[in-house]
């Protein structure tokens, strides 16, 4: 049995259109009338629509009985969104994220025009992280796809996209765009055998988590870059038994050469690739194992100029290779 489903999830720039995937999910900026915007929002709604199979229920043990189905309905549409946010987040230079449920903060409502004096008299609220206008749920009820009335996202050449200046959500007005090679990363994807697919899917996620960390905790971020990075190469080696040394009972083949090979095969070959690979590593291993942190790590860090691009230039690269490592070995199946 099929269900279909319709929510809001947010990107930090505007989506600049709709993307659909075939008959399994569709996304579309959210302008349904009434719908509440701001001049100083920095995440903007968009709707989510998705259709799951009867092949992919998630069944969750509760205590009582009588809930089982509609808990298995939920844990399934929460999995499946959860999947398509993970992966547009990974197969694009933007984040597709929602709030979490229930999660509160403190907080003002802005006024419409710009914040004067009058924030003074305003107390703070404990605030629930939704977004919502009275009678949507009604306008969510339909079980097909909205007949977009957007153009399609526009569509960029793959090696440009993720190289030639990607809009990584630096520029909040900039429109999403996305690679040429979409649909053939979903189509590879969806092919993919149960087993492997959950391990693209571990390399994904620390994907996101480079990505939402990449601003709060610089040098966690780039950690999850490389965990995603070493999650392929470890797939891609999983069947590969090194020789021993005789004389020093070390394995041949070390997990640094099976880093670089890996990129080599899959970003591409050349000798200032391996350079730049084998100095990229030698960043991982100062993290890994001295406990060193980037300097600009601190909002205020002492660090000349030379030092913060050289620092953000090197994390965007490893940031981006850590897609490219996921991307480019879906293409290459």
């Amino acid at each position: 049995m099929k269900n279909f489903y319709r929510t809001i999830v947010f990107t930090k720039a505007p989506l600049g259109g709709y993307y659909r995937y075939k008959d399994v999910f569709q996304i579309l900026p959210c302008e349904i009338e009434s719908m509440p915007s701001s001049i100083y929002q920095e995440h903007h709604p968009n709707i989510l629509e998705f259709w799951t199979d009867e092949h992919e229920k998630v069944t969750v043990p509760i205590e009582f009985e009588e809930l089982q189905d509609s808990m298995d309905l939920t844990a399934t549409s929460v999995t499946k969104q959860d999947k398509l946010l993970t992966l547009l987040s990974t197969f694009t230079n933007n984040l597709f994220f929602k709030y979490q449920p229930m999660s509160g903060t403190w907080g003002i409502p802005l006024p419409a025009t710009e914040v004067g004096d009058e924030i003074d008299s305003v107390s703070s609220q404990w605030c629930m992280r939704l977004y919502h206008s009275p009678g949507m749920f009604k306008s969510f009820k339909e079980n097909q796809f909205t007949a977009p009335t957007y153009e399609p996202i526009k569509r960029v050449a793959h090696r440009d996209y993720y190289t030639n200046n990607p809009n990584l959500d630096f520029k909040g007005d900039k429109r999403i765009e996305l690679p040429e090679t979409i649909d053939s990363l979903f189509d590879n994807y969806f092919s993919l055998e149960p087993r492997i697919a959950k391990i693209a899917d571990i390399a994904a996620s620390y994907v996101v988590s480079a990505v939402e960390l990449r601003n709060s905790r610089k040098t966690l971020s780039l950690l999850a870059a490389f965990t995603a990075l070493e999650t392929m190469v470890n797939l891609e080696f999983k069947d590969h038994k090194p020789e021993t040394c005789s004389e020093c009972s070390q394995k041949k083949f070390s997990i640094a050469k099976k880093f670089r090979e890996y990129l080599l095969k899959y970003i591409g070959e050349s000798d200032a690739n391996k350079k730049k690979f084998n100095s990229y590593y030698s960043v991982r291993s100062k993290i890994v194992h001295t406990g060193e942190q980037l300097k600009t790590e601190l909002l205020f860090a002492d660090v000349s100029k030379e030092d913060q691009h050289k620092e953000f230039t090197t994390s965007i690269e490893i940031l981006q290779l850590s897609k490219l490592s996921i991307i480019n070995w879906l293409l290459k199946r």
